[in-house]
Formats: C-alpha cells, structure tokens, sequence
C-alpha cells in the first residue's frame, strides 16, 4: 500500500497567549519587588552587628554613610569593583611587561637562531677546508711515494744498463765514386725545402702516343715544339726535332728534303711548375704513409736510380733523403741547379751519375 504523506499543518498564531505571558513575567516582577522592599526594612535592627562585621574589612569607608544597607551594600560593592580594577589595571601592566619581554625575548631568540645559523656554515666551511687539506696531504703522500718507487726504478734500471756490455755502432760511408745511369730513373725537385716528385716516366708516355702526328708536321719542318698536360705540379714542354740525312746537306731549300724516310725523336725537354708550394718537408717526407715513401719504398735497388735536382737552398734536405735512400740499399743521383735554372735535358746534355 502507499500511504499519503500528511500536510504539517502551521501552529496557529495567538496573540491571547503572548499577553498571558507579559502579565505572568510582570505579576513575577511585582513580587520580587516587594520581597526586596520587606527585606530592607527588616535590616534597621541589625545595623550595629553589620557595621562591626565590616569595620575589618572596609575600615576606609566614609563616616557619613547612610543607615539604609542598600547604600552600604553598595558602598562596599563599588569598594569592591575598585579593587578590582586596581588589580586588572596591575594585570594588564604585568601583562605589557610579559608581552614586551615576550617580543624582546623572540628577538633574541631570532638573532640567536641565525648567529647559529651563520657558526653551522662557518663550521661546514671549516670542515670543506680541513677535508681539502687531509686530501691534499694525502695526495702529496702518494705522489711522494710515488716518485720514490719511480726513483727506485730509475736506479735499477742504471744499475742494470751499467752492467750491459757496451753497444758499438759502425759507420758506413760511401765512397765518392759514381757511375753513369743507365736503368730507370725516378726524378724529385728538392726546392724551398720540400721534395716534389716529377713523373717524367709519364710526360713522356704521353709524347710517345703523340708521336705519329707529329711525324706528319715533320715532312715539312726540322722540329716541332708542345707541352704535355700537366701531371701532379709539373708539365713538360719538349722539341721534337727531325735528323739531317745526306740529302738533306745538298738541299737548297730551307726544308727538308724528303717527305718520307727520316727519323726524328725528342732533342730536349723543360720541367715547368704549375703549383707553387708544391712537394713535402723532410719531416712529412719520411714520415710513414707519405708520397715520398710510398714512391721509394717499392723500388727495387737493382732496376732503380733516384736522382734529385737541388736547388741552393735544398742541400740539407737532399742529405737527410739521400742517407734514408742509402739506408734501404737504393743508388742516388744528385744534380745541384743553380737559382733560376730550370730542370731540362737535351740530347747533347750528360747523364746522371749514381753512388
């Protein structure tokens, strides 16, 4: 079943009952009224035992307090409230006292917390300090005992060098005898300080394959001038020049005589640079992986000459290249050049000499 919620009805305002209640409370106050009055005028005869009662207590009290104990109730109660406030007034100044010596307190307390403060950093600035100095000392100590033990070992290691036998080196000096160079011949340009190689064996492969066209120019000239393209920092600027046959000294021409039967072959050739800086020092040069050694650490001694062209101011770097050379049984040519003589070989020049 669903039951019916029942409407809470309001309690009906009544303003009969709000005076019932006024007349109550008023009739309550009448009689109190009264019974204060009667107890008043019942006081008249203990008056005496009263004032005798109060004489220890309030001695101070003026003489001409009035008979009715209202008034001397009073009296006493505003005695009473006086005190009283003396000893708020006494316990609101003891209490500033106490608030004051509280905050002077605190300030002391917060300038003692951070003198504290400031003394724990100091401390641990000490204590950093002092750690530094015992790691410091300990290090020391170390490298102390460390270069001792390395002391100890150096002596040992005299000591035991000074037993061993002594080492004689032997000098090879070659003697100043050369010879004229027939075989292969690998060229270096030893200028400014620097070694360069020429890859003459190149330059003139490259002539050879341009032979047969200039053959064709020859028919009617005695030589032909041209350069090679260049390889590395050099090229070559080369003559190729026709032989003179009998007939040709009996010819009233300029030319040559005849268009066919001849001979012809490179008279001469010039080393031109094209690069300056060019080559390596001695240090780079007989450092391992360089140009320089990887060229003459393949030749064979017996098939190979190495000659250099030296300029002036290359004497001591061809020296050092020579003894490496002498070194690993290779035969030498050096040809000094003066100053602005170009490297060059014509068919009526002289050969290399090797040692």
């Amino acid at each position: 079943m669903i039951r019916r919620r029942r409407r809470h009805r309001e309690i009906p305002f009544s303003f009969d009952s709000f005076l019932d209640v006024v007349a109550n409370v008023v009739g309550i106050i009448i009689r109190l009224i009264l019974v204060a009055w009667v107890g008043a005028r019942s006081y008249g005869s203990v008056q005496e035992i009263l004032k005798e009662r109060h004489s220890a207590t309030a001695p101070a009290l003026p003489a001409s307090l009035p008979a009715d104990p209202l008034e001397f109730e009073l009296a006493r109660n505003r005695q009473h409230l006086a005190e009283a406030q003396a000893r708020l007034l006494e316990q609101l100044r003891q209490f500033g006292e106490v608030k004051s010596n509280h905050r002077q307190t605190q300030s002391q307390l917060t300038s003692l917390t951070s003198r504290e403060q400031e003394i724990d950093r100091q401390l641990a600035s000490l204590d950093q300090v002092l750690h530094g100095r015992n790691a410091n000392q300990q290090a020391q100590a170390l490298t102390l005992s460390e270069i001792q033990q390395r002391r100890q070992r150096l002596l040992e290691e005299i000591e035991a060098l000074e037993k061993l036998p002594p080492v004689s080196h032997t000098l090879h000096y070659r003697t100043p005898v050369s010879r004229p160079v027939y075989s292969e011949e690998l060229m270096f340009e030893c200028r400014g300080g620097r070694v360069a190689f020429i890859d003459i064996a190149g330059m003139l492969a490259e002539i050879k394959q341009g032979m047969e066209s200039k053959a064709k120019l020859l028919q009617t000239e005695w030589e032909v001038a041209d350069v090679t393209h260049p390889i590395g920092p050099f090229r070559l600027r080369y003559t190729i020049e026709r032989q003179r046959g009998t007939l040709d000294a009996f010819s009233s021409g300029s030319g040559p005589a005849g268009a066919s039967g001849f001979r012809y072959g490179v008279s001469e050739w010039q080393v031109e640079a094209i690069a300056s800086g060019r080559g390596e020092a001695a240090s780079e040069a007989l450092a391992p992986l360089s140009q320089f050694r990887q060229i003459v650490d393949v030749l064979d001694p017996q098939q190979t000459v190495v000659t250099f062209w030296v300029y002036p101011d290359s004497f001591a770097l061809f020296r050092q290249l020579r003894d490496y050379l002498y070194d690993h049984e290779l035969e030498v040519a050096g040809r000094p050049l003066p100053d602005g003589v170009p490297i060059m070989s014509s068919k009526n020049g002289t050969v290399s000499r090797g040692q």
